[in-house]
């Protein structure tokens, strides 16, 4: 495996979609109409935030098997979908005044961008009236001019010193040739792939198919001529580029533009990459072996085989052939035959197949015990040794290694290692008597008194009050004895009032 297709299988792709899991559950009589409402609200230009009572009350409404649907199936599936990615959620916390209040506050949901997304695809393959891919030339010269235009700009480019409205020009002009090719390249597979299932007219008129192949020849040789001229030009046109340094001049302008006017932070050797990879990517679109000549070998392909179908029809009903018909006539006089010897005699007439009985062939060089006056097939056999056949990719040179992430795996291990061993030293320095009274409580730290408060918020979401730690103990949360009593939390940033909770630790298993 090279190092380009190395690249196409990483962690990513290997990864489960779980965004897709609605499409193929067991409630997907359910999932898929909730989605497509999520979807359709988002698409109306709403805020596209949905209560689970809306939800219902939709299912109940529009459904036809889902009359009697609670709210409570609902909010079920809602969570679902939202484990799955399919959407998200918030709590509505702006009439909320206590942290009781916080976790009881209904929850509303939003369809994600990855699930759009998909719905959007699923709403174009149900229409089937998508784009049908088109090999229109135009594309062709369009790419080119952009390419032109470009490379007229770069070379009275300073990269380092160019004002925003010239690096805004060299932005516009390699997105439209970066878009022209893509489109180009899109657009042609897809044709290429449609003409093979497409539905065209049959030989039994004969007028309507020649006009048919002629007019599609035509075409097709169009787009694989100006595709030949393109690759040529613009063949040449990357190599004064490369020689001049323009390729490079290219790559800085549009680092520079994108940390500059549209603020990346990344540093600028890496979007330096990201475009040198990209520009890396156009050129090969017109090297030796990339996807123009992947095109034209397509298209060229296509007319030879266009133009040998309209040779055979035409033969066939000039001379009144029917090749089907010689077929069947062919295999009822091989299954009339009454011995072996009769049928490789009509396999010899038929298909010019003899009966060979020596595995060498015959020339000036033949063994002394052949006579040179005689045919060959006419003598008596000759033994030749047989040499095992050598298998196996003949091109093969090494095997490539495998990159070792070992060591990154290890050091990953222990960060969290050691953001557990912190976890667990905080919760020890705050349980060191076994309870927590938040009641004039010092914290060092917003981020300390955070932890705080999601605990308490964990507890009084749990039926049972109780939450399980990283390090396996257990903590419960216990009501004041005055149900007005107010606890007052410090931190450097501020105080905190809550309701004066006391948190009981347990140990568990470590």
């Amino acid at each position: 495996m090279d190092s380009r297709e190395r690249l196409l299988i990483d962690d990513l792709l290997m990864r489960k979609v779980d965004e897709v899991n609605y499409l193929v559950a067991v409630n997907a009589a359910l999932y898929r109409p909730i989605v497509r409402f999520f979807h359709q609200r988002y698409e109306a230009g709403e805020t596209g935030w949905l209560w689970p009572g809306e939800v219902a009350a939709f299912i109940r409404t529009q459904h036809p098997h889902y009359p009697a649907y609670t709210d409570e199936e609902c909010e079920a599936h809602l969570k679902q979908l939202e484990a799955w990615g399919v959407l998200t959620s918030e709590h509505d916390v702006n009439q909320a005044r206590t942290i009781e209040e916080f976790v009881r506050a209904a929850r509303r949901y939003q369809i994600s961008e990855t699930a759009r997304i998909i719905e959007e695809m699923l709403i174009r393959l149900a229409r089937g009236d998508g784009a049908r891919g088109s090999l229109d030339t135009t594309r062709l010269a369009r790419l080119r001019d952009a390419l032109l235009e470009l490379g007229r700009v770069l070379a009275e480019l300073d990269p380092a010193r160019a004002p925003h409205d010239a690096l805004r020009q060299v932005e516009g002009l390699w997105n439209a040739a970066d878009d022209a090719r893509r489109e180009l390249r899109e657009q042609a597979l897809r044709y290429m792939r449609e003409m093979e299932h497409d539905r065209m007219p049959t030989a039994a008129d004969l007028v309507v198919f020649m006009q048919y192949k002629r007019m599609l020849r035509d075409y097709l040789d169009e787009f694989a001529l100006g595709l030949k001229d393109f690759v040529e030009r613009t063949r040449d046109l990357f190599e004064d580029w490369a020689a001049a340094g323009l390729d490079v001049r290219l790559a800085l302008a549009l680092a520079r533009n994108e940390r500059e006017r549209k603020g990346d932070l990344r540093p600028e050797e890496e979007v330096r990459a990201v475009f040198e990879g990209q520009i890396r990517a156009l050129r090969g679109f017109s090297a030796r072996g990339g996807d123009a000549e992947i095109l034209h070998a397509k298209t060229t392909a296509r007319v030879r085989g266009l133009v040998e179908q309209i040779e055979r029809v035409v033969t066939e009903r000039r001379n009144a052939l029917n090749r089907a018909r010689d077929l069947r006539l062919l295999a009822q006089a091989f299954r009339r035959a009454g011995t072996d010897d009769e049928a490789h005699r009509l396999a010899s007439v038929a298909f010019g197949w003899g009966a060979p009985r020596h595995m060498r062939a015959y020339g000036a060089d033949a063994a002394a015990e052949l006579d040179p006056d005689a045919s060959v097939w006419h003598q008596p056999p000759w033994d030749v040794e047989l040499r095992p056949r050598v298998r196996g990719n003949p091109n093969f040179r090494a095997v490539t290694p495998m990159e070792d992430r070992s060591i990154q795996k290890a050091e990953l291990r222990a960060r969290v290692l050691e953001q557990k061993r912190a976890e667990t030293r905080f919760w020890d320095s705050v349980f060191r008597d076994g309870e927590l009274v938040l009641d004039g409580l010092t914290l060092r730290s917003a981020g300390d008194r955070s932890r705080v408060v999601r605990l308490v918020r964990d507890c009084l979401r749990s039926p049972d009050r109780h939450v399980r730690l990283t390090d396996g103990s257990r903590v419960e949360i216990l009501p004041p004895d005055d149900a007005r009593a107010v606890a007052e939390v410090a931190a450097p940033d501020g105080f905190l009032y809550l309701r004066a909770f006391r948190l009981r630790r347990t140990e568990g298993a470590r």
